[in-house]
């Protein structure tokens, strides 16, 4: 598999724009699309895998990814059938054994090009029922609450990226961006705590300007 990447390192958002972004610090829950490959995800899907965590951040991410490539499609559809989820499961593992070279950026690039029901319960998050009130009251609760807050960044992250896919199928986000864009999220789920995350971070994703767009 062969994708030809358009790195940006820097994120420019309209002047006008009204979602405004606060600085942010780095999260706990790293984990880069574009750099884990296939192989690594193979690796670390093993049952007895002493890097299985990073298996579980890159379903997530994907998770995150197609929802929003959807999102922008006006296609999305999630579902409460977890047979969506076992699916998707499926197709990546199969994927990634196909292309073991391939990141997880850009075979979530391959699986965008089928059409699929997605599951609501997508790994640790819930997009049907999380709201923003949730996010950021758990961004000042407990240990936990922080890292289930950290995932959905990760999450959000993705989601952005994927949305932006859409239209540029070239586009590659920097990590580097990650705090500014989830940030925005953070920020303006503090301001519509009635919205579910979902769709503050595909108003955020719609709203922000990156590179020469």
């Amino acid at each position: 598999m062969s994708v030809t990447k358009k790195i940006l390192s820097g994120v420019a958002f309209a002047a006008a724009m009204a979602l405004g972004v606060a600085s942010a610090h780095a999260q706990g829950a790293e984990f880069d699309g574009t750099n884990f490959s296939c192989l690594q995800y193979t690796s670390a899907n093993a049952d007895n895998s002493s890097t299985k965590a990073q298996s579980g951040l890159a379903k997530l991410w994907v998770a995150g990814y197609l929802s929003g490539y959807y999102k922008a499609q006006g296609k999305l559809d999630v579902t409460g059938d977890a047979a969506s989820g076992d699916k998707l499961n499926s197709d990546l593992a199969s994927k990634c054994k196909e292309f073991p070279s391939a990141t997880i950026w850009a075979l979530s690039a391959k699986l965008s090009e089928s059409e699929r029901k997605l599951p609501v319960k997508q790994e640790t998050l819930d997009v049907g029922t999380y709201t923003c009130a949730m996010h950021a009251d758990a961004k000042a609760g407990s240990a936990a609450d922080m890292m289930k807050s950290e995932l959905a960044d990760l999450w959000a992250f993705a989601f952005i990226q994927g949305f932006k896919n859409f239209t540029d199928k070239e586009m590659v986000i920097n990590m580097e961006n990650k705090p500014m864009l989830t940030g925005a999220v953070t920020r303006n789920c503090g301001k519509m705590r009635d919205k579910t995350f979902l769709d503050l971070t595909a108003m955020v994703a719609q709203a922000v300007k990156l590179g020469g767009q």
